[in-house]
C-alpha cells in the first residue's frame, strides 16, 4: 500500500518502469471507457500507454495497472460499484482544468503532475464549477422541494453525460475492470 506521508511518488512498478503523468491516468481512464475498444484492445492499450519501457509479464503487468489506477491501494473488493457516473475526463476537461486552476493555481494543462498526486487533488476541488456540476448529476431529484425541482431537473438534463454505453456494454466495462482488480 502507498503511503503519500512516507513513500516517494513511484516511478515504476516491480522494477519496470512506469509513465507516472496524470495524463497516462486519464488516458488509460478513456480507454478503458471506450465502447469502441474490444476487451483485448483496452488491456493492450492501457498497459501500452502505462509502460514505458517494455511490458512485463501479463499477470504482472495487469496488477501494475490496477495498483496505478487505484494509486498504489488495495483496490475495493467490498462488492459491485454501482454508483452513477458523475464526471468524465473526457466531457468535463475544460471544467477540471479550471477548477485545479481556481483552487491550486496551477494551469495543469502545462504542468507535469503525477496521477498520484492528481487523483487526491482532484477530490479537493470544492467550490467550483466541477463540483456544482457532480453536485447536480448526483443529487436525487425526489429530495428537491417542489418549488425548484423543475429548475433542478432542467439543469440536470442540461448537464448530463451522455449515454454512450448499452447496458450491455456497461456490463462488459464492470467485467474488465473486476477482471482488473482479480
Amino acid at each position: 500500500m502507498y503511503n503519500a506521508l512516507l513513500d516517494r511518488l513511484p516511478e515504476d512498478y516491480k522494477g519496470w518502469l512506469i509513465r507516472t503523468d496524470y495524463r497516462i491516468g486519464v488516458q488509460i481512464q478513456l480507454c478503458i471507457s471506450d465502447p469502441e475498444l474490444s476487451d483485448s484492445e483496452k488491456t493492450f492499450t492501457a498497459l501500452s500507454l502505462l509502460y514505458g519501457n517494455g511490458i512485463p509479464d501479463l499477470q504482472t503487468a495487469l496488477e501494475g495497472l490496477s495498483w496505478f489506477m487505484s494509486c498504489g491501494n488495495p483496490a475495493d473488493i467490498s462488492g459491485e460499484d454501482n454508483e452513477a457516473e458523475v464526471y468524465s475526463f473526457a466531457y468535463d476537461s475544460a471544467r477540471i482544468v479550471s477548477a485545479f486552476r481556481k483552487v491550486f493555481g496551477m494551469d495543469i494543462s502545462r504542468e507535469q503532475l503525477h496521477w498520484f498526486a492528481f487523483i487526491p487533488m482532484l477530490g479537493d476541488l470544492t467550490g467550483t464549477a466541477f463540483t456544482d456540476v457532480i453536485n447536480i448529476r448526483s443529487t436525487d431529484v425526489s429530495e428537491i422541494d417542489r418549488k425548484r425541482r423543475s429548475e433542478f431537473l432542467r439543469m440536470k438534463k442540461r448537464f448530463a453525460l451522455p449515454a454512450q454505453y448499452t447496458a450491455a456494454e456497461e456490463e462488459a466495462i464492470s467485467a474488465f475492470m473486476d477482471r482488473l482488480k482479480e
